[in-house]
């Protein structure tokens, strides 16, 4: 540290590229040195985040080849860019080998969900499944069922047949979103098998052959590409979510590949507490024609081209539990797949890398318990209304009464926080995030917001673009939050202090409401208009005469 303040001290002799990388580093470490360079909420007290990660067999947490080092290193990222703490606890279910990462605060052996931990303290479950086997034991698997029932968000995935089985094969919804045993006793028809003909065979071939040869094509620089699934006007799924400033599509459509992945299932339907909430495919992978390994003598059979589900996912929280997250497989996030460890070949480049990893951090935000997101909601409201302009760039007068600030400029502050939330973060995730926050104001039109809930059976009809455009309203609401924020005298002076932050959100929902008000009685009188005007009533017209 004494170090780092040293060059803290110089910053002004170094250039712009240094004091640029140096800027995001103190604020990822925030050494104690620059309290009085920074607004002082900065210190309060983070969102705790405890995460468990499991796995068994040969898969460990190391730096070789089946380890998930890398992987890990998103946990790190996530704590340098958000408004959480994260501590990780790693379980094995024989031995592993150790974890250097400083955000581990235990490494367990012979793990058990039962006697090892205390499952319910846990805010995110990873499970990474190698072993074959029927699943876990009869005492272990309804404190798993309890867990998730009770909120808790679970990740899922194992590799190709049965791979995975012992870890993961009977937890409730879980077992029935992804193929944990083979597909069928034909090995040629059997798509998640090791060498048949219709094997889910994603590597991609070196540059200069038609098609993939080696076996290590798996851990050079070519990933594989996928096909992202699209919701409401085009944006993808927030687990495939990134800043178009990284990615100008604004989709995560690559993964590392493998000459033999498992597959998702078929979309479903579970029922919790009453309410049947279907799983949905967000992803889909290709396998190449003609695909084998060592040149043809590798015993994998040419591949014949299809497609398969790669990513699925349920929203548990449309039905009050956990929400839950499949892959294919787990050589989308081991080493070898990502960094080349033990096959003699470099990896991904550090920019394919990062792209992926985003994909990590995106199931890490959308698991985690909503506790999570409510806390966290805190410092990001905090965060736009101190360290942005979100007031002043839409108000020429930054202290205007609300009553007197117009819908326009209300909603032109909605629209640019969740400009700046989906820069930072990524588009899907900001839109997620603000009618998270808006359901606390208008619980059924943040439903019909939010474009990625599954359509129930009454909705298959809709048209696939709103008729109207709530888009607004949203907006305008939550630009009233922060007039709320900006008008509450504790929060927005300059003695605010760690219990103000806890009000923030109770306050910013006061603010939503009034915003809300105020655009619904708008929109009625514009439907009034609409309604009155002759085009219109010459329709309805026409529509009552042809059903008489």
């Amino acid at each position: 540290m004494e170090e780092l303040e040293k060059q803290f001290q110089n910053m002004h002799l170094l250039s712009r590229e240094e004091r640029i990388v140096l800027t995001k580093k103190l604020e990822a470490l925030k050494p104690e040195f620059l309290q009085p360079y920074y607004p002082r909420w900065w210190w309060w007290r983070r969102c705790l985040v405890k995460v468990l990660v499991v796995t068994d067999g040969g898969l460990d947490f190391g730096t070789a080849g089946f380890g998930l080092s890398e992987f890990l290193t998103s946990f790190n990222q996530l704590q340098a860019t958000t408004w959480n703490n994260y501590q990780i606890t790693l379980g094995h279910r024989s031995f592993s080998v150790a974890s250097t990462n400083p955000l581990v605060v235990s490494q367990i052996n012979n793990f058990n969900f039962q006697t090892s931990v205390t499952l319910s303290e846990f805010d995110q479950v990873w499970l990474f499944g190698i072993s074959p086997g029927s699943g876990l034991s009869a005492t272990e698997l309804p404190v798993v069922e309890n867990y998730m029932n009770g909120g808790g968000g679970i990740f899922g995935t194992g590799d190709h047949g049965t791979l995975g089985s012992a870890l993961c094969s009977n937890i409730p919804r879980v077992k029935d979103m992804r193929y944990w045993e083979n597909t069928s006793s034909d090995n040629n028809v059997n798509e998640v098998s090791m060498t048949g003909r219709r094997r889910n065979d994603t590597n991609r071939p070196r540059v200069g052959d038609a098609t993939s040869l080696h076996f290590d094509n798996q851990s050079d620089n070519i990933p594989q590409t996928i096909a992202v699934r699209t919701f409401g006007g085009g944006a993808p799924h927030p687990l495939l979510s990134i800043s178009t400033s990284v990615r100008p599509s604004g989709m995560i459509d690559i993964m590392p590949d493998h000459p033999h992945e498992g597959e998702c299932k078929p979309e479903t339907t579970f029922t919790a507490n009453g309410i049947a909430v279907p799983t949905q495919v967000i992803a889909t992978s290709f396998v190449l024609g003609g695909s084998t390994t060592n040149g043809g003598f590798g015993g994998k059979a040419l591949t014949d081209p299809h497609c398969f589900p790669s990513i699925a996912v349920w929203d548990g929280r449309l039905a009050n539990v956990g929400r839950i997250v499949v892959d294919s497989t787990w050589h989308h996030f081991v080493n070898i797949n990502l960094n080349g460890a033990g096959s003699g070949l470099t990896g991904l480049t550090t920019a394919d890398f990062n792209v992926i990893r985003q994909y990590y951090m995106n199931i890490s935000l959308w698991i985690s318990r909503r506790k999570s997101w409510w806390c966290w909601r805190r410092f990001i409201w905090f965060e736009l209304l101190k360290d942005t302009q979100v007031i002043e760039a839409s108000l020429n007068n930054p202290l205007e009464k609300i009553e007197s600030i117009s819908l326009a400029d209300l909603g032109s502050i909605g629209s640019l926080t969740e400009e700046i939330l989906a820069s930072k973060f990524n588009p899907s995730f900001a839109r997620e995030f603000l009618i998270d926050a808006f359901e606390s104001a208008s619980p059924d039109l943040a439903s019909t917001l939010n474009i990625w809930q599954p359509k129930g059976k009454e909705r298959k009809e809709d048209y696939y673009q709103p008729w109207f455009n709530f888009d607004l309203v949203l907006y305008t609401a939550i630009g009233a939050g922060f007039i709320a924020l900006r008008d509450d005298k504790a929060i927005f002076s300059d003695d605010f202090s760690e219990k103000d932050l806890d009000r923030a959100p109770e306050v910013f929902s006061r603010g939503m409401t009034v915003g809300l008000e105020r655009s619904l009685q708008n929109l009625s009188l514009n439907m009034e208009r609409f309604s009155s005007s002759k085009s219109f009533s010459a329709a309805a017209s026409k529509i009552t005469k042809r059903k008489k």
